[in-house]
């Protein structure tokens, strides 16, 4: 809607125009004070969802682990249960 400069002009005369000019520099401040809490809330945010895809991956990797340890250790079992034409012999 305001995406060129005009629009955004008359939103400046806007807002200049109902809390008074002498009021901007403390909107601004107040505006960047909480553009900064939300950066620095994203940022922890982000961290958060790091460390959670790290314990994630972590976990699927010892659960990949855990997997081929089972399926070496039945592996053995069958390969030592392998019945020979000897043990046929009676």
């Amino acid at each position: 809607m305001f995406s060129g400069f005009w629009g955004w002009f008359l939103v400046v005369v806007i807002v200049a125009a109902i809390f008074g000019a002498g009021k901007l520099p403390e909107l601004k401040a107040v505006a960047e004070e909480k553009l900064k809490l939300a950066v620095d809330e994203a940022k922890k945010k982000k961290v958060e969802v790091e460390n959670k895809i790290n314990e994630v991956k972590e976990q699927q990797k010892a659960a990949r682990e855990q997997a081929a340890a089972r399926k070496a250790e039945e592996a053995k079992k069958e390969e030592n249960e392998e019945v020979t034409e000897e043990d046929l012999k009676f």
